[in-house]
């Protein structure tokens, strides 16, 4: 069963964009060496944060999509973001779990409602 993942960055506002696309390959890197396969990567861009994170206001946001057959083992890719000065967030999603559940939720409101007539 194919699994697909997000992986979210926000990254220190100083670094230039030469330093940001190669954390975009490195990255790239890590995760393909993890087992899994990058199939986009969204550059968002430097935005304004909804709080100050290290006294910045600002952050340049990535976006990585993943999809793998197996799982992604996400163990040393992490530990290396926590580890680099420039990663300021990051977060990993699991997203084939969530559109499961909504496809789920949405099946359940399409089924008309039971009445005594056809409950019995």
């Amino acid at each position: 069963m194919a699994r697909t993942y997000e992986l979210g960055l926000v990254l220190d506002p100083r670094q230039s964009d030469e330093a940001v696309q190669e954390l975009v390959g490195k990255y790239r890197d890590m995760i393909a060496a993890a087992g899994g396969n990058v199939t986009e990567v969204d550059n968002w861009g430097k935005r304004k944060l909804a709080y100050p994170i290290h006294k910045l206001n600002e952050g340049k946001y990535v976006f990585y999509f993943v999809a793998s057959e197996g799982s992604v083992t996400w163990t040393d890719i992490e530990r290396n973001l926590m580890q680099n000065e420039a990663v300021l967030r990051y977060l990993v999603v699991r997203t084939d779990l969530d559109l499961k559940r909504a496809a789920t939720k949405a099946k359940q409101r399409k089924k008309p409602p039971q009445t005594e007539e056809t409950a019995a």
